[in-house]
């Protein structure tokens, strides 16, 4: 699966329950209708040219309003939070969480008003549509989910693909719907270093037995490649590429962790954090893992927050190199 796809450029869009069509287009054609009367009001050239505007600016509200009108079942309003991982509805005990394969469609229209002749965005109405529901909320401004929109399928297709756990995406981690994996990922990211096993794969270099292998400039640039998922691959690396480079301590991948921050895959986001996080990054640009905490297994939520605080594993190679036999690395 090749991943060209821009991650979402978005953390947090909080979305308050909106207003039915029926009161947008009230509100809309009731304001168009004052500030026309205004213009007329005032007299003389400039209240033509005002007049002028203040129609342009009710003709825009007009519009709007009848463009919201609903060709569709009415959305319920509903408040809402967007992130990299879908969508958060709320308004019941507990959050409803709808992942992006849940989601069919997201839907933006905008409210918009004359400030001294200058038209602005006064609401952002938004629409989630999950084929069987529709839900509208609505924030201030302008919402900007271009990217969301265009790309929301493919977000749906990389949320869903499986975990790998090998460096070349053949071997999928056992997962059974939203299972926990990150233990089998840790577990085996440290087997491959404890046993030297990967050494050859990511060009690493031992200076003695008793020593672990060590990155070079060429294991960076491989598994930089991992992280950018640039390879066509059946599983995905990306997981597995992260915890290899936090317990390499690889720092000059901290940037490529990062960026994997608003990944559309929850895990891949979450372990990408811890990673970056482990190799001295900020957590107020990078984001908190807890953040993710709706869309993960509550188990993997825990061992990945555990595995961040560690200090590096004091691991050395084995001689063999055979998998059967391995010990498997400890987690909380």
């Amino acid at each position: 699966m090749i991943r060209s796809t821009p991650p979402p450029d978005f953390r947090y869009v909080g979305l308050e329950p909106g207003p039915s069509p029926a009161a947008v287009k009230a509100i809309s054609t009731g304001a168009g209708a004052a500030v026309f009367g205004a213009g007329i009001a005032v007299g003389g050239v400039d209240a033509a040219s005002l007049g002028v505007s203040s129609a342009l600016g009710a003709f825009t509200w007009w519009t709007t309003a009848r463009r919201m009108q609903p060709r569709q079942p009415a959305a319920t309003p509903r408040s809402m939070a967007i992130v990299p991982w879908g969508v958060l509805v709320h308004g019941e005990e507990q959050a409803r969480v709808l992942r992006w394969a849940a989601v069919q469609g997201i839907d933006v229209d905008f409210v918009h008003e004359m400030d001294h002749a200058t038209p602005t965005t006064r609401w952002s109405i938004v629409t989630v549509d999950t084929g069987g529901e529709r839900y509208g909320g609505r924030v201030p401004g302008t919402a900007s989910l271009e990217r969301l929109q265009v790309h929301l399928e493919s977000y749906a297709s990389e949320a869903s693909s499986t975990v790998a756990l090998d460096v070349d995406g053949r071997v999928a981690a056992d997962e059974v719907g939203l299972q926990p994996v990150f233990e089998q990922v840790l577990a085996e990211a440290r087997r491959l270093l404890h046993t030297g096993e990967i050494a050859e794969r990511l060009t690493m270099v031992a200076s003695g037995y008793r020593q672990a292998p060590a990155p070079t400039p060429q294991t960076v640039a491989e598994l930089r490649l991992l992280l950018q998922g640039s390879m066509d691959t059946t599983a995905d690396p990306r997981p597995l590429a992260a915890v290899i480079a936090a317990e390499l301590e690889a720092t000059d991948l901290l940037s490529d962790t990062a960026k994997l921050a608003t990944s559309p895959h929850p895990l891949v986001a979450a372990v990408s954090r811890a990673a970056a996080l482990k190799l001295g990054g900020n957590v107020r640009q990078i984001g908190a893992v807890t953040e993710v905490s709706e869309f993960l297994p509550e188990r993997d939520l825990e061992q990945i927050e555990t595995w961040q605080h560690e200090a590096r594993p004091s691991w050395t190679p084995l001689r063999s190199s055979g998998r059967r036999n391995m010990p498997r690395a400890a987690t909380a």
